[in-house]
């Protein structure tokens, strides 16, 4: 029979069966402290395994294409160019993020809707001369990798000085006459070219057709650009070149866009 001093022994069958037990026993009293319950759970237990898509080196990426509508840009003057962008695998479209990067920056980030998406950044976006546009694709919920697609060159070109005061000309058409007006929605003829040059070039006019004559340089016709001053006795316009002008004609009339009518004008280049 086993002794006492047995029964304390590590190893024996006794102290075997003491062992759970005490452990038992104090995770009973560790859950009545903590107002807890007993938690039982197998020793061998683990959770199911999850499996992730991971993006390597080696994991395919999709076909991404570019095309664009035009291939040039005058900052504030015609239309700009539209970014058209493609990604798809194996025949079915890719979902995820799409970034447009001109000139090494990233400029718009789009959602590909159905594999597409469309960029039409701002003529702030390009800097002046050579461009190249780049789109960079970033599937999600796959194990596609990034990729790119090729350049596409742009040319961006700054208005001159004489294309700001066109612009800003044209954009007065259909503005009221009011004699005495200088805008910014009524002029009379003087008022009209004195604002157009203000807005344009930030150059201050005399504010009388005459003054405005002293106050350039007499240019011919076949020397005339746009821009410069279309001057008769008692009356001034903007020439936009193509033998057309835009002046404050008369009550009634307005601001207008059309062909020289005077006699012998006289071309001023400010």
């Amino acid at each position: 029979m086993p002794t006492s001093l047995d029964a304390a022994r590590p190893g024996t069958a006794a102290a075997a069966t003491r062992r759970p037990r005490r452990a038992l026993i104090a995770l009973a009293v560790a859950g009545a402290l903590t107002g807890g319950g007993l938690i039982a759970a197998a020793p061998h237990a683990s959770a199911a395994p999850v499996t992730t898509a991971v993006k390597t080196a080696s994991s395919p990426a999709p076909r991404t294409s570019l095309t664009v509508s035009k291939h040039s840009i005058t900052a504030g003057q015609g239309t700009r160019p539209v970014y058209k962008v493609k990604a798809w695998h194996n025949g079915k479209a890719v979902s995820g993020k799409v970034r447009l990067r001109i000139s090494g920056k990233s400029v718009q980030v789009k959602t590909l809707r159905h594999g597409k998406a469309t960029f039409s950044p701002s003529s702030a976006s390009y800097r002046h001369g050579k461009n190249a546009a780049r789109v960079v694709v970033n599937p999600s919920g796959s194990a596609l990798r990034t990729t790119s697609t090729r350049a596409v060159g742009i040319k961006a070109v700054k208005l001159t000085r004489g294309q700001k005061i066109v612009r800003v000309a044209q954009a007065q058409v259909g503005d009221r006459y009011v004699y005495g007006a200088n805008g910014p929605s009524a002029f009379d003829c003087s008022g009209l070219t004195k604002y157009v040059y203000k807005k344009a070039t930030g150059k201050t006019l005399p504010r009388s057709s005459s003054a405005q004559k002293s106050h350039g340089k007499a240019v011919s016709r076949k020397n005339a650009r746009p821009g410069d001053l279309i001057w008769t006795p008692g009356h001034v316009a903007v020439y936009v070149g193509n033998g057309k002008q835009v002046e404050a004609a008369r009550p009634g009339v307005g601001v207008v866009k059309r062909h020289i009518w005077q006699d012998n004008p006289r071309f001023i280049r400010m």
